[in-house]
């Protein structure tokens, strides 16, 4: 599967998340490669499109984060809906993804960490 601009099928973000601004992010401590991650994520059934030369939005409809290289460090941000973030975990730990995410509320305050 070649992941491109257009991307995959996309079951849309809810209208409550497009307005929001990023409220999770975090690193992925064993993911390399990540157009490999990306492929991952669709076949769980997440939307996957091309959002640089080298980074990857991957959606579903109570979430969506960009995976990106930050100076050698895998790295992510977007928007997650609160009550559902230990589905997230979920989704990396069943890719076999050590992470670190971390929720903020709407004042941008730190509220959770949630670790691998």
């Amino acid at each position: 599967m070649s992941i491109t601009s257009d991307g995959t099928p996309d079951p849309g973000l809810v209208d409550e998340l497009v307005a929001l601004d990023s409220n999770v992010y975090g690193f992925m401590h064993n993911a390399s490669d990540l157009e490999s991650l990306a492929r991952a994520f669709a076949q769980l059934g997440w939307a996957v499109r091309k959002s640089a030369w080298d980074e990857y939005e991957v959606e579903c409809s109570w979430c969506q984060v960009n995976l990106f290289d930050s100076g050698g460090v895998p790295k992510f941000a977007g928007v997650v809906e609160l009550t559902r973030a230990d589905e997230l975990a979920d989704a990396f730990r069943s890719l076999d993804v050590d992470y670190e995410i971390e929720l903020y509320n709407l004042d941008g305050e730190l509220i959770r960490t949630i670790l691998s």
